[in-house]
Order: structure tokens, then C-alpha cells, then sequence
């Protein structure tokens, strides 16, 4: 276990680092080794500065049982979801973008499809939800299907009990590997399948666990519950599974990074087609290995190693996946968002201008804007310190003083590891 908690580093060390899809990224404030040494050097600082002077646990963030209730409430199971007019548009909206991958061109540079799914949605989404909190929530159109079946049925179905904390970590990696793994991400056909197969699954789920599960069981739920347990407004309790699905997300970021190294380059080398998909599986698969492997030593250093307190602990992932995301994924969001606006006045190719904007262009110059870098280098410096100052208040809520110093400690370690990972493979 501890050779594979090492080996992200040795990876990050021995590979050329990756450019976090910026056009140029000589705009960083600091070379990336620095950033490296400024950041391990940060997080262990933290950690020992909390355990001198944070003395009591304080309750940052609450987390959700199997049931769905916080640590704090009675466990009652609760009414089913309302259907809001955010989840009547979300609905339509995902109708809309199956029609235009269907119907467009299958080429994703005159189709909003890919796009719409894999920026706006797959990148947007999650940095929204860290500025607004559980948006999911509110737009979420797999909860407008099931509850119209379940009205139609007169709510008399009882949902059948609670499936594993792992669903909705499955959830997420099926998109997660079709957005980092799969050889043709930008087709809208191929699009169109992962859509109507990922819907299709989350409503079959659903109505076999209940609208009320869905909000937080279905991967993207799940994700936004999970991110708006640390954001600022709109706060919701981190829900059963934080942790695989955190994990998850953080691997879609790392291997991302990874893949874009020369290094990686390499292992690919000319492997076109399904080739390259059953290399980039396996490197995905690995990737996630590692991540839960260094989570999980953390936890076994600190004499927490059991199944029950990586649940209790997966929290502590989040502000750190989030400092990855942040850092790697802002300048796709901004690029690519631009592209979006454009495609808004032509979405299936048809050389229509509908809103006067087919001939904007993607200002790459976006990348050396001081700000960017900025937000890019304080979301991962953030993010990490963040996770220690978590660990350390779960710590001391869950724990004896003498165990819970142990384990926030091992934890600080494990994401002064990843700060020095991210440092070289998002900031490089």
C-alpha cells in the first residue's frame, strides 16, 4: 500500500508536466518546483499550527448516514423531492441536446452537443456548485422524470432500502472514463449514447431507490451535494459515498493531467481507436488505484484504516479534489465556454447565426492574464489547506485526542504528497 501511495509522486517527479489546458502556462508566478516546495511547505505548517492551537472539534461540515440524515437530525427518511421549475428546464435542456448529437453533424466543432455535456456540464457545473452550492439540486432532471412515475403510480411504491455508498462513485466514473478514457469524447453520436445510457440508468435507479435517493445517489448529485458541503452559501451535508466519489473526481483531474504529459505520450505511443481507449482504461483504472491507496494509508498510519472511517473521513477529499479541479480545469472552462457561445447561434450546423455570435472566436490570450494563474495556484494551495484543517476538526470530533492528532496528521501528509503532485502536473 505505501508503494502505491508513492507512486503518484514518482510519476509526477519522472514525468514532464502537463500544461492544466492552458494555451501557455509561463503566466504561473513562480516555477512549478517552487510552487511544489511553497505548498508541501504550507499544508505541514498548517497541520502542526492546528494541532498546537485548534484544541476542540468545531463542526465544519456535517455528513450524511446511509439514510441520508445528518449526524445531527433524528434520521427521518422525509418526503420525496419537489419538482421545481429548474428541474422542468433541466429536463428540457437534456432532451434538446440528445436531439442536437442525434441530428447535427457528428463532428464536435459544428455540434453543441460535446461540448454542452463535457464543458458546461462536466466542468461548469461543479465550479458553479463551489461558488453556489448544490445546484443539482435544483436543476436536476432525472428527479422531474421519476417523480411524474411515481405520482402515476399514487406514491405507494416503497423504495426499495438504500443501496451501497458506492453507487453513485460507479456513476460518476462511467462519465468520468468516457470524458479522459474513450478515444472519440468529442462525437455528439457517441455522445448521445453516454447521455441517454447514463439517464436511462439514473432514472432505472430512481424508481428503484426513490426520487429522495436520487438527489444525492446519482453521480452528479452526488457530486454537487458532496462539493456544497465546503461552499460558502447553499451548504448541504456531504451525502453517504463522499469519499469514492471524490476519489473519482480527483482521478478524472490526475489522469487528465498525467495524460497530457510526454511521458504518457509515450506509453500511448501510436495506439489509435479502442487501443488507445484499453490504454487509457487501464491508466484511468491505475490512477484510481492510487488515489484510494493513499487515502486509505493516511488513514492506516493514523490507526484508521477500517471501512467505516474512510466513510466517516471522505469528506476531507473535497476542498483537495476542488483544489485540483479548480487549478487543471479553469482555462478549459473559460476556452471552451467561448466556443460554446458561438455554437448557441448554430447548435446543429446548419449555418444559422441565430444570436449573432457564430463568428466569435476563442480569445486564447485568456491564459496569460495575471488573475488566471492567480485563481489557478490559490485553488490548489486552498483546496489542500483546506482538506488538513477538515481532517483535523473531523479528527478531533470523531476520535480520542491521542488517535485523532495521529490521524490528521497522516492525512496532512497524504495531501502535502498531492499538493507537490499537483504543483508539477496542473501548475507545471
Amino acid at each position: 500500500m505505501r508503494a502505491a501511495a508513492g507512486g503518484v509522486l514518482l510519476v509526477s517527479l519522472g514525468a514532464e508536466p502537463a500544461a492544466a489546458h492552458a494555451v501557455d502556462n509561463g503566466a504561473m508566478p513562480a516555477p512549478p518546483w517552487l510552487l511544489a516546495y511553497l505548498g508541501g511547505f504550507a499544508v505541514l505548517a498548517t497541520a502542526l499550527a492546528l494541532r498546537a492551537r485548534w484544541l476542540r472539534a468545531r463542526h465544519l461540515v456535517s455528513v450524511a448516514d446511509d439514510l441520508g440524515a445528518t449526524e445531527r437530525d433524528d434520521g427521518a427518511a422525509g418526503p420525496p423531492p419537489a419538482v421545481g421549475p429548474g428541474n422542468v428546464v433541466g429536463l428540457v435542456l437534456l432532451v434538446l441536446v440528445v436531439g442536437a448529437a442525434i441530428v447535427g453533424p457528428d463532428e464536435g466543432a459544428a455540434n453543441i452537443a460535446p461540448v454542452a455535456v463535457l464543458i458546461v456540464w462536466w466542468v461548469g457545473l461543479p465550479m458553479l456548485c463551489l461558488l453556489a452550492g448544490d445546484v443539482m439540486r435544483a436543476v436536476n432532471p432525472f428527479v422531474a422524470v421519476v417523480r411524474l412515475v411515481e405520482r402515476a403510480g399514487g406514491d405507494r411504491r416503497t423504495p426499495a432500502p438504500p443501496p451501497p455508498a458506492w453507487v453513485p462513485a460507479a456513476f460518476l466514473a462511467a462519465f468520468a472514463w468516457f470524458f479522459v478514457a474513450y478515444h472519440r469524447p468529442g462525437s455528439p453520436r457517441a455522445v448521445a449514447v453516454l447521455v441517454v445510457a447514463y439517464s436511462a440508468a439514473a432514472v432505472a435507479a430512481g424508481l428503484r431507490w426513490g426520487s429522495r435517493w436520487l438527489t444525492t445517489g446519482e453521480g452528479f448529485g452526488a457530486l454537487s451535494a458532496a462539493i456544497s458541503s465546503v461552499a460558502p452559501v447553499r451548504r448541504s451535508p456531504a451525502p453517504p459515498g463522499t469519499g469514492a466519489v471524490m476519489a473519482v473526481w480527483l482521478t478524472s483531474v490526475a489522469f487528465d493531467a498525467l495524460s497530457g504529459t510526454p511521458w504518457f505520450e509515450d506509453v500511448v505511443a501510436d495506439r489509435l481507436g479502442w487501443s488507445r481507449t484499453v490504454v487509457l482504461t487501464i491508466g484511468f483504472a491505475w490512477t484510481l488505484a492510487v488515489v484510494a491507496a493513499v487515502f486509505l494509508a493516511a488513514l492506516a498510519l493514523g490507526g484508521r484504516g477500517r471501512g467505516q472511517a474512510a466513510a466517516a473521513f471522505g469528506v476531507v477529499l473535497v476542498p483537495l479534489a476542488a483544489g485540483w479541479f479548480v487549478g487543471h480545469d479553469l482555462t478549459l472552462l473559460l476556452f471552451e465556454g467561448q466556443n460554446f457561445i458561438a455554437l448557441l447561434s448554430d447548435p446543429i450546423g446548419r449555418g444559422w447565426d441565430l444570436l449573432g455570435t457564430i463568428t466569435q472566436t476563442i480569445d486564447y490570450g485568456l491564459a496569460r492574464e495575471p488573475w488566471v494563474a492567480w485563481v489557478q495556484v490559490l485553488a490548489v494551495g486552498a483546496g489542500h489547506v483546506g482538506a488538513v484543517v477538515v481532517a483535523h476538526d473531523r479528527a478531533l470530533a470523531l476520535l480520542p485526542r491521542r488517535s485523532a492528532a495521529a490521524t490528521s496528521l497522516a492525512l496532512a501528509a497524504a495531501a502535502a504528497a498531492s499538493v507537490v503532485a499537483a504543483a508539477l502536473l496542473v501548475l507545471g
